[in-house]
């Protein structure tokens, strides 16, 4: 890093022997460098925090995890039930097998299940900081600045398992090797994980066009479609099981009024880096140029992040093409070159909530432990069933998680049901059946509380189990064993 002090500063320090002071200049440096130092450490901390807890910070977690291991194990990658989805969410193959090398080689827990996605948010940063190793240093500071800051801004979503840490990866390689073949397999990598995740590469295709024209269409095109059909190649994947579990679920969602102030707020959050130096002082046009169309892709993700169930997440991996912008803008001025403390803000209290999560649920591994001890005391399969309440909802999402990843195949998935129940598909009804005939001999469900009474609170707060479902349970299964917070239910006949 050059010297904080100006050179006739220096020169008068050497004659004067006077105390230096810091040019206003080198100052503000100096608080950006203690800014990406700072909040690089809150982030560390929730990411070693996040690996060593033996739970989940997320409901869906679980279920990631358990597909990918069932499929491992020979199930299909996308069952269907009655024409919808049993297991699987709106995501497409390669966002299940990722969590399968590291299961296969460490063995299946709820740690190795969690390697990949945070081996992804990790490379991001690496890769990003490794590109920016040579060039002037105070821009690439910026830039670094601006992605730490992004992802502690978007935490835990920036390294839980999901597609997102991945799709952030992707941007981040396509940026490093901005060659045609690369663009387009990232590209397709990134569909396949997200069917809309081509937007976040629009400004580096558009700089791949300005730079080589027409010409590049072709291998991007080609690459990227092959990378997307990649998986379905695969025994157990089904292209047209996928296009049934997805399309619907697309199709019927709606935008979410009370998602526009969040999306907005992180949307400006994320612009000002770039849009304070483009306005700032006139710059080269390719670089104009691209800190445009980053802004422009910024306000085209407005559109799925405002979805019912989505949310400034859908940010997260444009966050290596803002970085790019800042860094190559130059930021100079003192509201340019602190145009990314904004974002802390959003930082500190996404820390503050994980941070707060973390801590709640450094119990519920115990829990967990429990329900399976009480679970193994009788023989025969056992299903995980739910409560009437979010915690007990999430703590059971963990619990059906353990006992997939111990071999035991899954029967529903309450999370599935809420999805669906948003596109107006009760998605318990087509398990009646299952519960007169008696063909899960044994249910696993909290004690003290109403069965399969839980609430679909991620959207409508409409019940996720209907009276049907509800009455065929209590009219076949009777409490046959209980523990300090389980009871475990079997069949009457």
């Amino acid at each position: 890093m050059p010297s904080l002090f100006l050179p006739s500063q220096r020169a008068g320090f050497a004659a004067s022997g006077a105390v230096p002071r810091l040019a206003p200049q080198r100052l503000r440096q100096l608080v950006v460098l203690v800014g990406l130092a700072l909040t690089g450490t809150v982030l560390a901390v929730e990411i070693v925090r996040y690996l060593a807890l033996d739970a989940y910070l997320d409901h869906i977690e679980g279920s990631v995890a358990s597909v990918g291991w069932g499929y491992a194990h020979g199930a299909p990658l996308y069952s269907l039930r009655d024409g919808y989805a049993e297991f699987t969410n709106i995501w497409g193959p390669y966002a299940y097998l990722t969590v399968v090398p590291a299961l296969a080689a460490l063995g299946p827990s709820v740690f190795a299940s969690k390697l990949a996605a945070f081996m992804a948010a990790a490379a991001t940063l690496a890769l990003t900081a490794w590109r920016y190793r040579r060039g002037p240093a105070m821009p690439a500071v910026q830039g670094l600045f601006l992605l730490v800051a992004g992802m502690a801004a978007l935490s835990p979503m920036s390294f839980w398992i999901r597609a997102d840490p991945f799709e952030m990866l992707l941007v981040a390689l396509a940026l490093a090797s901005p060659s045609p073949i690369v663009v387009g397999v990232c590209v397709g990598v990134a569909a396949n994980f997200k069917i809309h995740a081509f937007l976040y590469f629009l400004p580096i295709l558009a700089e791949l066009w300005l730079r080589r024209g027409w010409r590049a269409a072709p291998p991007v095109a080609f690459a990227a479609v092959a990378m997307f059909l990649l998986p379905f190649l695969a025994p157990g994947i089904s292209l047209a099981d996928y296009a049934t579990t997805v399309l619907p679920q697309l199709a019927g969602r709606r935008h979410a009024p009370e998602l526009f102030a969040p999306v907005a707020a992180y949307g400006i959050a994320f612009a000002l880096p770039v849009l304070l130096p483009l306005l700032r002082r006139p710059v080269p046009a390719v670089e104009r140029a691209y800190g445009w169309a980053a802004l422009g892709t910024l306000v085209l993700l407005a559109y799925p992040a405002t979805l019912s169930g989505a949310g400034p997440y859908h940010f997260l991996p444009l966050l290596p093409v803002i970085a790019e912008a800042r860094r190559r803008l130059a930021p100079q001025g003192i509201g340019a070159e602190f145009a990314v403390f904004p974002l802390l803000l959003f930082a500190a209290v996404t820390t503050q909530h994980c941070l707060a999560d973390l801590d709640e649920r450094r119990a519920w591994p115990a829990y967990a432990e429990e329900a399976l001890q009480l679970a193994a005391a009788q023989p025969g399969p056992v299903a995980i069933g739910y409560g009437d309440n979010r915690r007990s909802y999430e703590i059971a999402q963990l619990i059906r998680s353990r006992l997939a990843l111990s071999g035991a195949a899954p029967l529903l998935d309450a999370q599935i049901a809420m999805e669906l129940r948003e596109i107006g598909v009760d998605g318990s009804r087509r398990y009646v059946a299952e519960l007169t005939g008696c063909r899960t001999p044994r249910w696993l469900t909290p004690r003290g509380e109403a069965p399969f009474a839980v609430r679909s609170y991620f959207y409508d707060g409409g019940p996720l189990f209907d009276d049907a479902f509800r009455t065929a349970f209590l009219a076949h299964y009777r409490p046959v064993a209980t523990s300090a917070h389980f009871v475990l239910w079997a069949c009457g006949r």
